[in-house]
């Protein structure tokens, strides 16, 4: 009799635990992508990967060598900057440029001597994707450079990129490789950062350098003035790496938020026609379960 009394007691404490997990779950399937019945073809993406991810649920959209490791270039630079804020202690004090891009192969944008304030360093390196301001973050810290490089890894590991690997801060190593799945990945992740999430919607950027030389950087990511609403996204390009792209856009009407990500493309032009027609066709060949109500 006991042992009847207490089933009976931990099912009536069970009712109400499962009733609501079923009702997290029906939300959560009626919010699920599913394909429209448009009789569209998957598109035809040229660049070596590729990679458009629903964020709310996690499922791919389209997805082309989405699991295969390749250069990231510039993208890297927001691991950089995650790692960077996690360890910068303040954000008012100058840092003198040590590297010369123009060694480098990069965009001379500042010059070795230079002193920079923080903040604008920072944004310097996210903005113009400059390979000496990320290199300067990864030495502003208390962290060694060393030290600096594998916190880069680890934190990778922590959000979910299984495949990739951080050599150097700034992306122009080859040996710095991720998937495009992984880079997906980044990007979300990077946007939850507001510091980071501001540096990748500015347009352009002015700031006049504590040694007195002044500097206009354009965002390297020119879908910020494309009708897509993009949330935030990073290029890089590297001889290796080809042009790369990952973005973050919602949905015009219903604002449910996507990942793109190309790797690999053969142009500068490429990259953002590829990435702005992967977003377009998921919006116009997926619906979510708000869509569904109309």
């Amino acid at each position: 009799m006991f042992s009847f009394l207490f089933s009976l007691i931990i099912a009536s404490q069970l009712v109400a635990p499962v009733s609501e997990l079923a009702q997290i779950a029906m939300e959560h399937k009626s919010n699920y992508p599913a394909r429209k019945m448009t009789g569209s073809f998957e598109p035809v993406i040229e660049a070596k990967s590729a990679l458009a991810l629903d964020i709310e649920s996690g499922k791919i959209l389209y997805q082309k060598d989405g699991f295969k490791k390749r250069p990231l270039a510039s993208i890297t630079k927001l691991m950089t900057a995650l790692v960077f804020l996690e360890n910068n202690d303040h954000w008012d004090r100058k840092i003198r440029i040590s590297q010369d891009d123009q060694k480098n192969g990069g965009k001379v944008v500042l010059f070795p001597g230079e002193e920079i304030w923080l903040k604008d360093l920072f944004r310097t390196a996210l903005v113009g994707s400059v390979n000496s301001a990320a290199y300067e973050l990864a030495s502003a810290t208390p962290l060694s450079y060393e030290d600096f490089i594998k916190r880069m890894n680890t934190k990778a590991v922590e959000i979910g990129m299984k495949n990739s690997i951080f050599l150097e801060p700034t992306g122009i190593d080859a040996h710095n490789m991720a998937t495009a799945m992984d880079a997906a990945k980044l990007i979300e992740y990077a946007l939850g950062k507001e510091e980071i999430r501001l540096a990748l919607t500015m347009p352009n950027y002015s700031f006049r350098a504590a040694s007195g030389e002044s500097h206009t950087l354009k965002n390297t990511n020119k879908l910020l003035t494309s009708y897509l609403n993009l949330v935030g996204g990073k290029t890089g390009y590297t001889e290796e790496a080809g042009f790369c792209l990952a973005n973050v856009v919602s949905h015009p009407k219903f604002g449910q938020e996507i990942v793109v990500v190309i790797l690999g493309a053969e142009s500068e032009e490429e990259r953002f026609q590829q990435n702005k027609f992967l977003s377009q066709w998921v919006f116009d060949n997926w619906e979510w379960g708000e869509a569904r109500k109309q």
